[in-house]
């Protein structure tokens, strides 16, 4: 009784916990996604084909996809586990160009730290939309620090942002 009872309350943290917590001033309509794009960002080093992820490549991929909301289908992962939200309806061009952008802005902001039911790892992100997925491997010890998780998930982002290689554009089914 108490695993189940252990469970639904997992999964009620997950579809909750997941939602971003910023304000929005104006509601925005359901049809038309909000897109931002830079004009000229500078190009990616490298775009890797779905056909040529490393074995390393495809556990991120599966880690991002049960860390991600599943309400949110539209996302952008870098090689070093950064990864990017984009609303429904966003075409991967528009995201590919854009993550590129956002993450070039990044300038040392702090980090969050959640656990994840669901993943062997933890999801660090910013306030301004950028989060990063943070596998037990990389930390101390499963009893990690938020302090030191918070950390890994910016070394990371830096990473990332130094030599930006997408590895996965997800884009829900149709």
């Amino acid at each position: 009784m108490k695993t189940i009872i252990f469970l639904l309350l997992s999964a009620i943290f997950l579809i909750g916990g997941c939602e971003s917590t910023q304000s929005k001033s104006t509601p925005e309509s359901q049809d038309e996604p909000v897109i931002i794009i830079d004009a000229l960002p500078e190009p990616l080093t490298e775009v890797v084909e779905e056909d040529n992820v490393s074995d390393a490549s495809k556990k991120l991929i599966f880690n991002t996809k049960l860390s991600v909301n599943p309400g949110q289908p539209n996302w952008v992962l870098f090689s070093n586990g950064t990864y990017i939200l984009f609303p429904k309806g966003t075409s991967a061009g528009d995201m590919r160009q854009s993550a590129l952008g956002i993450l070039q802005r990044y300038s040392n902001q702090s980090f969050k730290v959640n656990k994840s039911p669901l993943v062997k790892g933890w999801v660090a992100s910013t306030k301004n939309g950028i989060y990063n997925y943070v596998s037990l491997s990389q930390a101390s010890s499963r009893q990690a620090s938020n302090r030191e998780l918070a950390g890994i998930g910016k070394k990371n982002v830096l990473k990332d942002k130094s030599n930006p290689i997408i590895i996965h554009i997800n884009l829900p089914k149709q």
